[in-house]
């Protein structure tokens, strides 16, 4: 479908190549298997949304060979986290500013735009979009990896160990960054540390459990009561 668009993707795409003021005949080649590449994933893009119009899907490419442009980075290098983007459940109309926070994320996390998208939508997938955006997820990543010995790639990968209980249990995600900045400040490498942590809030919150059942003796309530009632994870560890 977006085929159809092709000579006007290829004019919109040689403007921001030529920015500048390059001469045509520098465009050549590269430029021409540049939007072949481009135009492949813009097509994987489309089967993800078979709501849209032909108008709608050219409009699309458009927006998305202006944000490349003013993100300097290359259109094939956006369509990937296009698709990664929406295939992750990002709605179409908010997609594009989720990748210029993706962008900003990766580039001061010195990771790629995909690695970026991947773990902001594991942290608003999980939580929910009501409980956080991704700029606060953006924001707790960074903290994380400011206070921990870790990176924004190494949360990218091991965050799906942690997260989902995290969230099911009422666990912030700041609560979890905390953990995390501490425990690998300490030498746990990242991918230990989300198992680590994912075990603890198990064992506080299944009643037949030994530590559950010491935490409901020691504190009078059960670990998930005592979160419902506004407790928190640091403040149990502090109770045991």
């Amino acid at each position: 479908r977006i085929g159809d668009f092709a000579a006007q993707g290829f004019e919109t795409l040689g403007k921001v190549t030529l920015a500048g003021g390059a001469a045509l005949g520098g465009f050549g080649a590269a430029a021409v298997s540049a939007f072949g590449g481009f135009e492949r994933g813009m097509n994987e893009v489309a089967t993800l949304l078979p709501q849209f119009t032909d108008q709608q899907l050219g409009d699309l490419q458009k927006k998305v060979l202006q944000l490349s442009s003013d993100l300097g980075v290359l259109p094939s290098d956006v369509v990937p986290a296009l698709y990664q983007a929406l295939s992750a459940g990002v709605p179409p109309d908010n997609v594009l500013g989720f990748l210029e926070q993706s962008f900003k994320a990766a580039t001061a996390g010195a990771a790629d735009m995909s690695t970026a998208v991947d773990a902001l939508t594991t942290v608003v997938n999980a939580y929910g979009a009501e409980t956080i955006d991704f700029s606060r997820a953006s924001d707790v990543i960074f903290t994380t990896v400011r206070l921990g010995k870790t990176d924004f790639e190494q949360l990218s990968r091991t965050l799906f160990n942690v997260i989902p209980t995290a969230a099911s249990l009422g666990i912030t995600f700041e609560e979890v960054g905390a953990a995390m900045a501490v425990m690998t400040a300490r030498g746990v490498p990242t991918s230990v540390a989300t198992t680590q942590l994912r075990a603890l809030m198990v064992e506080l919150s299944r009643e037949s459990t030994n530590l559950s059942k010491e935490f409901a003796r020691i504190s009078g309530q059960s670990f998930p009561e005592f979160i419902r009632n506004g407790g928190n994870l640091s403040q149990a560890l502090n109770i045991m």
